[in-house]
């Protein structure tokens, strides 16, 4: 129980560092009086020149996907802002835009010829993804601009903002600024967590370097970019860490104020919070640079801030389960840290049932984002960010991924618990198979998996064989009929009380399927079944094929293309029944009890 101890104690520490001692200190210092904002000549009086210094050419960049309910405003943002045309230029992408954000940069460009400011708009007519624009616009722009400024479409700037952009790179050793970041319309716990990541961020830049940007805006020096991994997450931190990479700073200038026009719904915050969880931990593995150098002090900067709030999910998942652990042996003062544990993690859940009050709200929104981190993480350690961030939404977009993550550690569980408990039977059904008809015992075949917008996975089922051997060997792949010659005695009676699916626990645990999903069909058949039925392949979007599903237990086995038609919308009904957790497990009992029913009845075919 010591060593228990030594690890729950520097859990303890790392937990109270980080949340106490380093992020209280960086509010505390973020919070002192700040100095009045230069004009650009006073700051040149400081810095003693002799004439004041021109202002350089700046390039406003902004990739755009499906913004027409905010390009407008941001257009006439760009033209109010307080610099000289002449030396401003702005490049927007849109990126396989489907709505009329195209039309209306277009119908802006004589406004802005008139204003003495350049516009570029590319209408890309394929959606390649942010970062994919962002190299694009950057390459054009570095041609022409010392300074290139990034800007969400979505965020307003304030009028001096370039102004004050410009005064910051007047030190020499400037590589990015970023800025304040506003929230037209916040939660309480939202508008508390952006004050204090202002904060934190005034006072990074105070001690040397801020880590990341702001994608609302950022600035950096033309010649420091570089491009982008085609698989990067989060853009705003990495194109800033290249200038902390090639010794310059990023600094933070409060002066400069983004608002965010664009409220976010509970579920498409929980989705952005995910994406940045997924990377932060890519950014944690690919700054590993800052740990070699100094960097001006962002490697203690970078470790106690964006580093241990990386790790803080996992670090929180395992003093819960220590804490466990302990208490089980024994220990009061384990047993009462459990109790603290979960009281904070009960309060966070209040405002999902409707009980709101300023300290569950606020617990909610900082619990919710570490459980939103936490699972973005797996994502990415699963491979689902391979492409990076990407504006359509995926398949899968209507599947809750807490949803999905239940989902496949029940099929562990259950899978695990229903191979220990059948597997006595399988050496009896074995050897009756071989009694009845020669050949293998078991059966395999190549069927379809789950199915993304990259990919359709293929895999081997394993059944217990319940056909003569070699039974399509003539006639190819066909769907068994009623009374089929082809189907053994013992095969009748395994297909009947569906003991023929067992093996399929192995390709349950292997990943390949699920317990309860649509059922997986042969790939020589996906083809004619998707030319015949609309959305037949959907059905299997994101979603791994099961041993028993929904279709399954009111229908049964497929014997012609009517009963495909019936199936496809009992599959896609059980698809959006995981949007959320509770719709999940309600549809899973149902399909297990029915299951068992079929089973215990021999109503299966």
């Amino acid at each position: 129980m010591v060593f228990q101890w030594t690890v729950l104690t520097l859990l303890t520490l790392l937990i109270i560092y980080h949340h106490v001692i380093y992020t209280g200190l960086m509010i505390w210092l973020g919070r002192r009086t700040p100095k009045a904002p230069l004009s650009p000549e006073a700051s040149d009086e400081k810095n003693r020149a002799h004439e004041p210094s021109p202002l350089p050419i700046i390039a406003l960049v902004m990739p755009a996907h499906n913004e027409e309910g905010c390009i407008e405003a941001k257009l006439a943002n760009i033209l109010m802002l307080d610099y000289p045309p002449e030396k401003l230029s702005v490049w927007i992408c849109c990126d396989g835009c489907s709505d009329d954000t195209a039309n209306i940069i277009k119908r802006w460009q004589p406004q802005f010829k008139k204003a003495g400011v350049e516009l570029h708009c590319k209408d890309e007519a394929d959606n390649q993804g942010k970062v994919a624009r962002i190299n694009q616009l950057m390459q054009l722009a570095k041609e022409q601009a010392e300074l290139i400024a990034l800007s969400d479409i979505s965020a307003l700037l304030s009028v001096d903002a370039l102004q004050q952009a410009a005064i910051s790179f007047l030190n020499p050793q400037t590589g990015a600024v970023t800025c304040s970041y506003l929230l037209a319309e916040a939660t309480s716990g939202e508008q508390q967590y952006w004050q204090w990541q202002n904060n934190i961020r005034r006072a990074e830049s105070n001690l040397g370097n801020v880590m990341g940007g702001n994608g609302a805006f950022y600035m950096m020096r033309a010649g420091l970019f570089s491009p982008l991994p085609a698989d990067t997450i989060n853009d705003d931190f990495m194109l800033p860490m290249m200038a902390i990479k090639q010794g310059y700073q990023v600094q933070f200038n409060q002066f400069i104020n983004s608002v965010e026009l664009t409220p976010s719904d509970d579920e498409q915050n929980y989705q952005r919070r995910q994406r940045i969880g997924a990377g932060n931990l890519q950014q944690l593995i690919r700054c590993r640079f800052v740990f070699k150098n100094s960097h001006h002090g962002a490697r203690w900067l970078f470790a106690s801030g964006k580093g241990l709030r990386t790790l803080m999910p996992f670090i929180l998942l395992a003093y819960l389960l220590l804490s466990v652990l302990v208490a089980v042996q024994g220990s009061l003062t384990a047993l009462g840290l459990v109790a603290l544990q979960t009281a904070g993690y009960l309060l966070a859940l209040l405002p999902t049932v409707g009980i709101h009050t300023r300290l569950t709200d606020k617990l909610h929104y900082f619990i919710g984002g570490y459980a939103a981190s936490l699972l973005g993480m797996l994502r990415y350690l699963a491979g689902q960010f391979h492409q990076g961030w990407r504006h359509l939404p995926p398949l899968i977009s209507y599947q809750s991924q807490s949803t999905l993550l239940f989902k496949r550690a029940s099929d562990i569980l259950l899978g695990s618990v229903g191979l220990i408990l059948t597997l006595p039977l399988w050496p009896v059904i074995a050897l009756l198979i071989r009694l009845d008809s020669p050949g293998s015992a078991f059966y395999r075949q190549l069927r379809v998996g789950r199915i993304s917008e990259e990919q359709v996975e293929l895999f081997e089922v394993i059944k217990f064989r319940t056909m003569s051997n070699n039974a399509e060997s003539d006639s190819g792949a066909v769907w068994a009929s009623e009374n089929d010659p082809r189907i053994t005695r013992i095969g009748r009676f395994l297909r009947a009380t569906r003991l023929d699916e067992l093996p399929q626990f192995i390709n349950v645990l292997k990943g390949e399927m699920s317990l309860i999903g649509p059922r997986p069909e042969r790939p020589e058949l996906c083809g004619d079944l998707q030319n015949a039925l609309p959305y037949y392949l959907e059905r299997t979007a994101g979603l791994k094929p099961g041993i028993t599903g929904l279709a399954q237990v009111n229908q049964g086995y497929d014997n012609n293309l009517d009963d495909v038609k019936n199936k496809i919308a009992w599959d896609h009904a059980y698809a959006l029944a995981l949007s959320s957790p509770i719709q999940w497990i309600k549809m899973d009992l149902y399909i297990m009890l029915k299951t068992i029913y079929i089973m215990a009845c021999k109503r299966g075919q």
